[in-house]
């Protein structure tokens, strides 16, 4: 199919255009074909350098040739398991290792349930049901990390102000904003 054809049926079951929360305008999206390092290249033919690099993850870039045989290596044993295997155990405790503050880990699948799950611990450590955040940080797509991010408050701080729709009343009392970089 081609990019046209590509385009038109994301908009038809993808919100906005997009694997995402943002789109390009039409005029400058593209679809992408592959990604081989630090560059995406679309079914055009066109390169592109990737700073998203997946949202993060992919700090040694697309295809690296040890992380594809790994990965092939692990899929021939199975995937998702969601139990213990080797892999695992090692994994934790060479982060743990190499983490002086990290006792114990827990893998998640995003940033946004790490930081639900931090903000969890953090009430049930502090016995408190406020959390305080700044400006402009990206914390994930939960309901408290919604608030804040893009769209602020007016002056006296703290002043939530929900980023997008849905955002529910007992979110908005518990998240305290700050700006950034303002010690005071």
């Amino acid at each position: 199919p081609s990019d046209a054809d590509l385009l038109h049926t994301a908009a038809q079951y993808l919100p906005g255009r997009s694997a995402w929360m943002w789109s390009l305008p039409l005029e400058l999206n593209f679809i992408v074909e592959r990604g081989e390092g630090s560059r995406l290249h679309d079914t055009r033919g066109r390169a592109y350098v990737d700073y998203v690099m997946g949202s993060g993850p992919l700090l040694l870039g697309h295809a690296h040739p040890a992380v594809v045989r790994a990965v092939q290596a692990q899929v021939a044993k199975g995937s998702t398991y969601f139990w213990l295997s080797e892999p695992t155990v090692r994994l934790a405790e060479l982060i743990c290792k190499a983490v002086p503050c990290g006792e114990k880990i827990r893998f998640v699948s995003t940033g946004t349930e790490a930081t639900m799950f931090a903000i969890r611990m953090a009430r049930v450590f502090t016995r408190r049901e406020k959390v305080l955040k700044f400006e402009g940080g990206w914390h994930g797509l939960h309901d408290y990390g919604m608030i804040g991010n893009w769209r602020t408050g007016e002056a006296p701080y703290p002043t939530p102000v929900p980023d997008i729709g849905g955002i529910p009343k007992g979110a908005m009392e518990s998240v305290l904003i700050a700006p950034f970089n303002d010690l005071a």
